[in-house]
């Protein structure tokens, strides 16, 4: 089905060999139906748009298709003779009346039940498998088949293997070049290439039925590389995959093993887990903590801190990886873990690029000689488990890789369940790959690597077009023997939701075809939902469904009582002609659309969604925001209760309890043009007592415009305990600072440090012997005269973390500050500020003690004053000491 180009090496350039002549501008080598479109147009059946264009993703209406298929079928002086129809919307003369009369007088086609043919209309699959199977005399038997009316005729072309394997669903618009490729098979007669089933077309997750169809499904959508991109061989590249174990090396810096072994009774009985979505559903972070260790991902090692008490904190030693890592030299770098009783579980990834030969010629003297092609990369997600029963010497216990992108993962008891995404390895040129050959691989410890399924266990989703393996597996963190389950699908992923019985894979699909057409601007997309079914391991699918619109993210998901909840918007916030609205749409546990709610806030999207029990928050936004408070109590009829509308909007909403929520955000505020401006990070407590009247009981608005918490996107970041009435999360405070009375002019970086060149405060200003009022700069030097300001300016005041109290009663009270900055760090602040190293990025607690970590070090403080006690410099950060800097 596809044609590939030889490549050609002359002593001078890289330059092709002659490339088939291709049919129409648009196409291009190794397109998708490029063969059919070529025949076509070789029997001119076809001859494009007027700009030449052939337009093979555009949909085709049934004018079109009737004129194409009659001219591949009919000689030009008998459809010139056909003049009348019996169809009152076929006008005499017009371009298409002789196709439509010769279709209706050879019994091809019937038209609608009015008397019309709807010559416009989009002609989807059903309606143009029985015109061509009439055609082409191509009818089957409906046995088997669910009898609809087409069934016979899609039966038909299948026994053709005439069936395109783009074609998704019965009543899906046909495009031009599956219709070209419809026509083809069956005008020449070309029985040779992979089609599509009946069944396959009924089955919600088809496998493939041989590892052909398989390696035809991935080819479609690839095509050569740009010759550019070719390079001449200097020595035969390895092409073999290594899986090399690593090692944990656990030794102190001294030399000497630390010691670690966990002291119960020093282990404190309350301590902080990380923030997660579904109670029992773990989720994995760069820092974790056990009640009496810490464990934080620095770099290419994972760093144990024995923390408690705070007052006595301690680094062991850090566990190391192999700096080889999966592939030829590459190293692992964790991204994630778990820590679970005396198991750490280490995710990452690694990878490496490898280079692909196969003979080519020199022109002039025509003698071989090895070509280099393009290089490739592979990205392996890698899984080690490690037995800390001593948190000093670390075991591995358990190490497995996978041919793939990591996405996300959960950890449900002993069993960590994975989501990844692999792109097959291909290579245009190289026809003797096979179908086994672009199946993903993966080894357990000692194991030799192999194949994660067969080919015929691969799943797709009809009418997936990019190249791309979905992967679910589970991996036992306890018992090291226990079986890998997996599952494959030619798909992808978007966001993740797991319950403690299932795992729901989204991912958004946008119908390529609205971007070709007239309609292109309409947003045709949907969020497919794949459903897993977890149990002690083992991975079965169960399930997909689909819903208009894309999702924002996790949050945007829910199981409760078997029914899948999901809310999405559709449609975008800047088009007029098909304004965005926003749904709520309710599954059964067969994934079946039971309820739906639509047409929420027009004109506005989704910045945040949190579903607790019965009900469903959700924040939209374009000037205001509204929150909306929906009632789920009934899965088949959703109902909006209440909602509020207030200033700014929030971007993560938090449960406090049944009837209070928490939402941070961004403030805002209009601007004289009437333009919304972005101001503070912003705390709402909400009162949905009343769901039909929900209220903000409290509000508090950190810092100004460019203030930014991790928070916004990631909620790991946040610290919450209702219990304890703490909140607390990392913060980089940004205020908006009046003009003082004098500011600094005429300096120079020479000689004026980074503080005096915003406005000067107070103390900067001073007067010499004569009475000039001068800027000074941190040793007392004078540096420029000071004038009356002329502008407001933002800057950076404050870096670290905040703690507050919460109740019903206060709201929000600030409890304190912490920083890891120096005294010269936060004198430095200026327009922004970011210090990889000093940055905040978890804020926990153990026992009496508040812990905030970051690159650089972990400082331990008492919970209630918030006042600094210890603080552990981590190793490869500049020296810096903060515990006497407070805000």
């Amino acid at each position: 089905m596809k044609k590939v180009s030889l490549f050609l090496l002359s002593l001078v350039l890289l330059a092709p060999s002659a490339a088939q002549a291709l049919s129409f501008p648009d196409q291009y080598d190794q397109q998708l139906n490029e063969d059919a479109i070529s025949y076509l147009k070789d029997t001119n059946a076809v001859q494009g748009y007027p700009d030449g264009d052939f337009k093979a993703e555009n949909r085709i209406n049934r004018a079109e298709f009737t004129k194409i298929l009659i001219e591949a079928v009919y000689a030009d002086e008998e459809i010139d003779a056909c003049q009348d129809t019996p169809f009152s919307d076929v006008p005499d003369g017009a371009w298409f009346e002789k196709y439509v009369c010769m279709a209706e007088k050879n019994n091809i086609v019937d038209g609608y039940l009015d008397g019309t043919f709807g010559p416009s209309n989009f002609i989807n699959f059903a309606e143009s498998s029985k015109i061509v199977a009439e055609t082409y005399d191509s009818i089957g038997s409906d046995d088997n088949t669910n009898k609809e009316w087409f069934a016979k005729y899609v039966k038909g072309l299948e026994e053709k293997n005439a069936i395109p394997s783009t074609v998704a669903f019965f009543d899906e618009p046909i495009t031009r070049g599956e219709m070209a490729e419809l026509t083809y098979r069956l005008d020449a007669k070309d029985t040779s290439q992979n089609s599509l089933t009946y069944q396959e077309i009924t089955d919600p997750l088809p496998t493939f039925s041989s590892c052909s169809a398989l390696e035809e499904r991935i080819n479609e959508y690839l095509y050569e590389p740009p010759l550019g991109q070719v390079y001449m061989l200097k020595e035969l590249a390895d092409d073999e995959v290594f899986f090399n174990a690593p090692e944990a090396v656990p030794m102190a810096a001294d030399g000497e093993v630390a010691t670690g072994a966990l002291n119960q009774s020093k282990v404190a009985e309350d301590f902080s887990e990380t923030n997660v979505q579904v109670e029992g559903v773990d989720e994995a972070d760069i820092i974790k903590n056990d009640g009496k260790y810490i464990y934080m991902i620095k770099g290419d090692e994972v760093r144990i801190i024995e923390a408690y008490p705070g007052d006595q904190m301690e680094e062991l030693a850090p566990v190391t990886f192999n700096l080889d890592g999966a592939y030829h030299g590459s190293a692992f770098y964790p991204q994630e873990m778990y820590v679970s009783e005396n198991r750490l579980t280490v995710i990452g990834e690694s990878g490496s690029s490898y280079h692909y030969t196969k003979p080519g010629f020199l022109i002039a003297e025509d003698e071989p000689l090895e070509l280099l092609y393009p290089p490739y990369s592979k990205r392996q997600t890698e899984i080690h488990v490690f037995d800390i029963t001593d948190r000093s010497q670390p075991e591995l216990v358990r190490d497995v890789s996978f041919e793939g992108y990591y996405k996300t993962s959960r950890r449900i008891g002993d069993q960590v369940y994975l989501v990844l995404d692999n792109s097959p390895t291909y290579w245009p040129w190289d026809t003797d790959k096979g179908g086994a050959g672009y199946l993903p691989s993966f080894r357990d410890s000692e194991n030799p690597s192999e194949s994660m399924v067969d080919c015929t266990d691969v799943h797709y989703f009809p009418g997936y077009e990019t190249p791309n393996y979905l992967i679910t597996t589970s991996v036992n963190i306890n018992n090291p023997n226990d079986a890998i389950d997996r599952e494959v699908i030619l798909g992808s992923s978007d966001n993740v939701y797991v319950s403690q019985d299932n795992l729901y894979v989204a991912n958004t699909v946008y119908d390529r075809d609205t971007f070709s057409d007239w309609d292109w601007s309409i947003d045709e997309a949907e969020s497919h939902v794949f459903k897993f079914e977890l149990n002690n391991g083992r991975i079965n699918f169960d399930g997909r469904g689909e819903v208009p619109g894309r999702i924002l993210n996790q949050f945007s998901m829910d199981e409760n009582d078997g029914y899948f909840r999901i809310a999405t918007t559709k449609g975008n916030i800047w088009d007029g002609r098909d304004p965005s609205t926003n749904n709520v749409y309710v599954l059964d546990s067969n994934m079946k659309q039971v309820g739906e709610l639509e047409g929420l806030a027009p004109g506005e999207e989704i910045k945040s969604a949190r579903f607790v029990g019965d009900r469903l928050y959700m924040v939209t936004f374009v000037q205001v925001d509204p929150l909306f408070v929906i009632d789920l109590k009934d899965p088949r009829n959703p109902d909006l209760l209440g909602q509020l509308k207030i200033p700014g909007f929030s971007e993560y909403i938090h449960p406090y309890d049944e009837n209070h929520i928490i939402g941070f955000g961004r403030e805002t505020s209009l601007s004289d043009k009437g333009n919304v401006q972005l101001e503070g990070f912003k705390m709402s407590l909400f009162d949905v007592t009343d769901p039909t009247n929900p209220e903000q009981k409290f509000v508090e608005v950190i810092g100004d415009n460019g203030t930014y918490s991790e928070l916004l996107y990631n909620h790991k970041a946040l610290l919450f305990d209702k219990e304890k009435d703490l909140l607390a999360f990392p913060i980089n405070i940004v205020e908006l600072m009046k003009p003082q009375s004098l500011q600094c002019e005429n300096h120079t970086l020479n000689t004026c440090p980074m503080g005096c060149m915003e406005a000067c405060v107070p103390s900067k200003c001073v007067e010499d012997e004569e009475g000039n009022t001068l800027c000074t700069d941190d040793c007392g030097d004078a540096a420029g005269s000071c004038v009356a300001p002329t502008y407001d300016q933002y800057q950076t005041t404050f870096s670290g973390a905040v703690v507050y109290d919460i109740d019903l009663e206060n709201g929000f009270t600030e409890r304190g500050r912490i920083t890891h900055l120096t005294a010269e760090d936060i004198e430095k602040m200026g327009d922004y500020w970011y210090s990889y190293g000093k940055n905040i990025q978890r804020i926990l607690y153990i026992g009496e003690y508040l812990y905030t970590v970051a690159q650089g070090g972990i400082q331990s403080a008492d919970l209630q004053s918030v006042e600094a006690v210890d603080f552990v410099q981590l190793e490869g950060e500049e020296e810096f000491y903060p515990v006497d800097v407070m805000f």
